[in-house]
């Protein structure tokens, strides 16, 4: 009787062996495809043919087949394909719509960021130490025309993947495509943030809301936690002039070093709310900001198992040089009086930005200007695209800002990664 229980185990062990590389090849070789949320499983493409077989999110499965169309789904006022396929954990096959399924993505549309993580060993905790990673995107359109289908907007959903070796999945929605917005990956780490030797994964995100020019970007942390993703830190990064505006700084920048999250950015403020309390220049309110950087911090708090503040806002003044001596002037004009002369290696005290609408060569264009103080103490305004910023993260930004502002602030977008990670 023992040795019969001895060769059950054994098939046992065995077949889960056989489970797990079975998961393993259909990931690297395969059409693998994940659920994203609980499903129940069709004998054929049609609602009415529902068996008893469901299956929980996170069942990997193999692409068997499809079908050529589309399907309505009322549920939703959506419109998706059904797919055929074989679970790998028991082998049962059927239909499942593709509004809860996730299909493993070609590698030439798979975002640069997650490159590095396609198809890619990993090691985590809480069941995942051997686990490959992968990504996987639902797609279909929104049904706004009953009679014209090719009106109707797409509607996709893309999905960072981490799989087991018993087949298991948890999956990462990291991009949208809608008709309320887009949201895309800027970057993508896995990095140990919790002094814990499990690396966390670490997004950088950019949203964009229909009918909105300001980008929404963030960055967000996630750990594994009884065998899910929990996120453990969130931070807002888009900088605004004004609502819907983007900033000429455009977002924060993150440094993480270890289980230390650093944050600095350049604020573009009201000047009556700025460390110096300066009146605004009654020549043009809309369009003067005082310049102060800050800085803050976290750090990982091991026994609340959450980021706690560290240090916290400071605010100071930019520092700058310029390129070629100039002159301070009295006035944001190059016909105004001079106040002091300015060599290269002098180092400014940058305290407002200032920019005005000018005509040149009959087109309108933008003319900026800063506020600075000399070494001296001489107070003066100097042409922006004169300066270079130093010891600030935005430098590169804002004097590509400078060089050539845009005649709208909507128009001011940049593709730099903000979030930087220093191993």
């Amino acid at each position: 009787m023992t040795r019969s229980v001895g060769i059950i185990a054994l098939f046992s062990v065995l077949a889960s062996w056989a489970r797990a590389d079975t998961a393993t090849q259909i990931i690297l070789t395969k059409r693998a495809a994940v659920t994203i949320s609980p499903v129940r499983l069709y004998a054929d493409s049609t609602y009415k043919s529902g068996t008893e077989t469901t299956f929980t999110e996170g069942e990997l499965f193999e692409i068997i087949g499809e079908s050529v169309r589309e399907a309505f789904d009322n549920t939703q006022n959506q419109t998706f394909k059904w797919f055929k396929v074989r679970a790998v954990s028991s082998g049962a096959t059927g239909w499942l719509f593709g509004d809860n399924l996730a299909v493993v993505l070609p590698e030439y549309v798979v975002d640069a960021p997650l490159r590095p993580f396609f198809k890619k060993s990993a090691a985590f905790d809480n069941g995942f130490e051997k686990a490959t990673t992968w990504v996987a995107g639902t797609e279909g359109h929104d049904a706004k025309s009953a009679t014209n289908p090719f009106l109707n907007p797409s509607y996709k959903e893309f999905y960072l993947v981490v799989t087991n070796e018993r087949g298991r999945s948890v999956v990462l929605n990291y991009a949208n495509v809608n008709e309320s917005g887009i949201k895309n990956v800027q970057s993508v780490y896995f990095q140990d943030v919790t002094d814990n030797k499990i690396p966390e994964i670490i997004l950088e995100t950019s949203s964009l809301p229909s009918g909105q020019t300001l980008e929404e970007r963030s960055l967000e942390v996630y750990s594994f936690r009884g065998g899910a993703l929990v996120k453990i830190f969130e931070e807002p990064l888009s900088l605004a002039w004004e609502a819907d505006v983007p900033s000429p700084s455009v977002a924060k920048f993150v440094e993480i070093e270890g289980a230390t999250v650093r944050v600095a950015y350049v604020d573009f403020v009201g000047c009556a709310k700025s460390l110096l309390n300066l009146p605004t220049d009654s020549r043009s309110p809309t369009q003067e900001r005082c310049l102060e950087y800050v800085t803050y911090s976290f750090s990982w708090d091991k026994a609340a198992r959450a980021f706690r503040q560290l240090y916290k806002p400071t605010r100071r003044s930019l520092q700058a040089a310029v390129v070629g001596a100039t002159t301070l002037k009295t006035d944001p004009s190059v016909k105004s009086a001079d106040v002091a002369l300015v060599s290269p290696d002098d180092r400014l005290q940058i305290i407002k930005h200032f920019q005005k609408i000018v005509i040149e060569n009959g087109q309108k264009q933008v003319e900026t200007w800063v506020y600075a103080r000399h070494p001296s103490g001489a107070l003066g305004y100097l042409r922006a695209d004169k300066v270079t910023f130093k010891n600030i993260e935005h430098a590169a930004i804002l004097e590509a800002f400078y060089q050539k502002t845009p005649l709208l602030m909507q128009d001011w977008h940049v593709e730099t990664p903000f979030v930087k990670i220093i191993k």
